[in-house]
């Protein structure tokens, strides 16, 4: 296997000696008491970077995702995901255990347009069906090739789901991909979403960790459900310490501070 690289998945990344330094010099308390530091400032950091009043640190993506579902839904709710999707596929049919929701598959290959989805939107008013809730849109999608939502498709989507009165939210687990490929800004992509979330364990080479991000009343419950999930986390100053050493290291986006002074 010498010289081989290994391109099965971007999550296959190690910890640089320098961010291993950060994560042993980082200032700890216990958070789920609020009380750490480090995953305190990392929060802060990453709702400037997707542009939202508040984030919460989780342990994965997965958890990021099922976090988003409780809080945009109740049981017996439907879910629009697209093809593919990693919430569908890929976090072993949470869902539908924890989440209580059903999910309804629109468009091909992991993208759907505004017609897709209003071609399987159900009412509430109907109680024969699922009333859907939630549009989850994966930018950049894994499953699709990594690949990237044109803002026009986006906007179509999000026009429609406010007029039907239901919820979005951005798995964005690479939206930091997504933002160099479109040379935009990570707020930006997160902007039309009520919640987002990221990941630092993939490309940006963290061991462990995502945040999902919203408005303030949404990170209330969603913190609630990340206890209810196991994800309550005591010194997790050491994983925080990765994670902001990844984004705002070897990324360099600016911290708020000094963004306000630019």
């Amino acid at each position: 296997m010498d010289g081989v690289i290994d391109l099965r998945s971007d999550t296959l990344t190690s910890p640089p000696s320098a961010m291993r330094a950060a994560m042993a010099a980082a200032e700890v308390g216990d958070d789920v008491f609020g009380e750490d530091p480090t995953v305190n400032r990392l929060q802060e950091r990453a709702a400037a970077l997707l542009g939202k009043e508040a984030a919460l640190f989780v342990p994965s993506g997965s958890m990021a995702n099922q976090i988003a579902i409780k809080v945009h839904c109740q049981p017996g709710d439907e879910v629009i995901v697209g093809e593919g999707a990693h919430n569908n596929l890929y976090e072993s049919g949470a869902a539908g255990a924890i989440g209580g929701v059903q999910l309804s598959v629109a468009g091909r290959g992991g993208l759907f347009t505004a017609a897709d989805v209003d071609g399987i939107y159900k009412p509430g008013s109907n109680h024969n069906y699922a009333p859907t809730r939630l549009v989850c849109i994966e930018s950049t999608h894994n499953r699709g090739g990594g690949l990237v939502w044109r803002a026009r498709e986006v906007a179509q989507i999000v026009e429609l789901a406010r007029a039907r009165g239901v919820a979005l939210h951005l798995d964005g687990a690479r939206v930091c991909n997504a933002a160099v490929a479109q040379g935009v800004a990570v707020a930006t992509l997160a902007a039309p979403f009520d919640t987002a979330s990221m990941c630092f364990s993939k490309g940006l080479g963290a061991p462990v960790g995502s945040v999902i991000a919203g408005t303030k009343a949404h990170i209330e419950r969603a913190h609630r459900f990340r206890k209810m999930l196991g994800g309550g986390m005591r010194q997790a100053g050491i994983l925080a310490a990765a994670a902001l050493y990844a984004v705002w290291k070897i990324l360099g986006v600016p911290s708020r501070a000094r963004q306000a002074a630019a």
